[in-house]
């Protein structure tokens, strides 16, 4: 919230030219957008379908994305 935390994202594209960018999910919920105020630099080679690597997020989004929120179903949590 209020994007105060700039989490390292890692993209297939890294190392290509880099463009602001504005980050949302597929909830259509309002918390589902990252850095609208102050956008972040991603490739802008990036396309629909590629995946991005979101470090650093932690137990939050694990406990966050198990609840099937608006009828998605509970993501596969992985425990490295």
């Amino acid at each position: 919230m209020d994007e105060a935390i700039r989490y390292p994202i890692k993209t297939p594209r890294d190392g290509d030219r880099l463009g602001p960018c504005v980050l949302a999910g597929p909830t259509c919920d309002s918390v589902d957008v990252m850095y609208e105020k102050q956008p972040y630099d991603l490739p802008v080679s990036l396309e629909i379908g590629d995946k991005l690597l979101i470090e650093g997020t932690g137990a939050y989004t694990a406990t966050y994305s198990a609840v099937a929120f608006n009828g998605f179903p509970p993501l596969r949590t992985y425990h490295i």
